[in-house]
């Protein structure tokens, strides 16, 4: 899920404002050693199926399967590591890849995919607000001006042709703690908010707030108006330099299928993963647990399959054409570079 990662938009590009973070299946201070044979070096958020397939011994047992080991560490700040050539993988967000290449002066590709941009619009309960065009001029709260921001940006403009950027005008944007938001929602202090919904878990079940758009999420909406049957935008797809794709084909069919189980397993134990890992969805009390279960699974948003085809990517590449149409990014940002599965 990997929950928190906070962004701010630099210069043009993508940076990231790390929070240290630990989790057990995931390792400590990152490698300084260079790419070698044999070895993925990932780094990623804290997460709860990776820590499931660790604590269940499933990634040592693929590791012992394929004689390729996988060297991990936890961390917010994923940029920074690719950045410094001391990760080969990490994840963000599928629209953040091409700020990533430009912030870090790595070629990146996208090797895989894991779940897609789940924020929504919220409200309060008694809000006679029916979409983003009764919101004008109110006080909206968002946690970044990219992620879910983005995609909400090209979204509003698409639908009521408003603009939800920072000093846009037709709204009044505040930023704020990402897991605040619902909470200042539910008090009165802001009127609307991008959020997610396990970080809004106890309004959600209290009803103090509702979502707009029947609950759907941004990757929902994007969809349902560009991309029939699509499931991203992605708001977590696995990343990669380039050149270390180009000559690690191995590392890379094992991490692909490392994954794969990891989805196997989150589909048929996600009950088990929720109450176990209640941390990573931001629930902790035995009600919150049963509602964010309930939730997930009536609007999971991790994906069936890591490995994607053409027909994926050309969808998925959409969300960059509505980006640079609606101005909610320049129109010289490129598309980001894209593995298809054949062969891996």
């Amino acid at each position: 899920m990997t929950l928190y990662r906070r962004t701010k938009l630099v210069a043009g590009g993508l940076i990231v404002l790390a929070v240290a973070g630990c989790s057990p299946g995931l390792g400590g201070p990152p490698s300084s050693r260079e790419a070698r044979d044999g070895v993925v070096r990932f780094t990623f958020a804290p997460d709860p199926i990776w820590d499931y397939m660790h604590d269940e011994g499933i990634i040592a047992e693929l590791e012992a399967e394929s004689g390729i080991k996988i060297e991990t560490s936890a961390t917010w700040d994923e940029f920074g590591l690719f950045a410094g050539g001391h990760a080969d993988i990490i994840s963000s967000a599928s629209f953040e890849v091409p700020g990533l290449e430009k912030e870090t002066n790595q070629e990146a590709m996208i090797i895989g995919r894991y779940n897609s941009e789940r924020s929504r619009i919220l409200v309060r309960d008694d809000s006679t607000a029916e979409s983003l065009a009764d919101l004008q001029g109110k006080k909206f709260g968002v946690f970044t001006s990219v992620s879910g921001t983005l995609v909400w940006s090209a979204l509003v403009k698409q639908m009521h042709d408003l603009d939800l950027r920072s000093g846009g005008g037709d709204f009044d944007v505040v930023m704020a703690d990402i897991q605040n938001l619902s909470s200042l929602l539910a008090r009165g202090e802001i009127d609307a908010c991008i959020c997610y919904p396990d970080l809004s878990a106890r309004e959600l079940k209290d009803g103090s707030v509702r979502a707009l758009y029947e609950g759907k999420s941004s990757a929902e909406v994007f969809s349902d108006l560009n991309a029939p049957g699509h499931d991203g935008p992605m708001g977590n797809v696995f990343v990669a330099r380039r050149d270390w794709v180009a000559s690690h084909p191995k590392e890379v069919k094992f991490f692909l299928d490392l994954w794969e189980r990891g989805l196997q397993e989150w589909q048929e134990n996600m009950d088990e993963i929720i109450a176990r890992y209640p941390q990573h969805f931001a629930v902790e009390d035995p009600d919150d647990v049963e509602f964010v279960t309930k939730y997930v699974h009536d609007h999971d948003w991790v994906v069936d399959e890591i490995r994607f085809g053409q027909t994926w990517v050309d969808n998925e590449s959409k969300v960059f054409d509505l980006m640079r149409e609606t101005g909610a990014v320049s129109e010289d940002v490129l598309n980001p570079r894209f593995l298809p599965a054949d062969g891996f």
